[in-house]
């Protein structure tokens, strides 16, 4: 038979149990890495790497998924904007989207969508934190300031959201 973990009934482990012909068939592990959350190319080129496939075998897992169209970097890459515009810079949302492997023209279609002015955005998330605008105690403000700028927005923007939030 071979060593089951505690808690999960017929999951045998492969390092310790007969390794059947399904587990290793890139094209089945592709669909099944796909089935939880969409990924990059990238994303999932590594992670069958990291399965124990080799390049040419997992580039067939991703040509498999691709030919049914589960694999789009661009609709990936369109998703995640949607998903964090408000709450990270476009900065941020870029430099993440390229770490995944998007290429720099799909990364630009999906930012054309936010708005290049992010003081707007900025002064929401201030609401969001600090409440009804009020004058920012300089605790309070540098708190918010780190905040902001940890998400990625530009220290300009920040301090015109900031003023806006204070005058108002």
């Amino acid at each position: 038979m071979g060593f089951r973990y505690p808690g999960r009934r017929n999951r045998v482990s492969s390092e310790y149990g007969p390794e059947n012909e399904e587990s290793r068939d890139p094209r089945k592990k592709a669909m099944d890495l796909l089935l939880y959350r969409d990924r990059t190319e990238k994303e999932l080129r590594e992670r069958l790497l990291e399965a124990g496939f080799d390049e040419k075998e997992a580039e067939k897992g991703i040509s498999y998924v691709a030919s049914f169209g589960y694999l789009n970097d661009r609709r990936y890459a369109e998703n995640y904007v949607f998903g964090m515009q408000g709450r990270k810079s476009r900065c941020q949302i870029r430099r993440e989207l390229e770490e995944k492997g998007v290429a720099e023209e799909t990364v630009e279609n999906a930012l054309s969508e936010i708005p290049e002015n992010e003081t707007e955005q900025i002064y929401a998330l201030l609401c969001k934190r600090a409440g009804e605008p009020h004058q920012l105690q300089e605790r309070e403000l540098r708190r918010l300031f780190g905040y902001l700028a940890r998400r990625g927005f530009r220290t300009g923007d920040i301090w015109s959201a900031v003023r806006m939030f204070e005058e108002k």
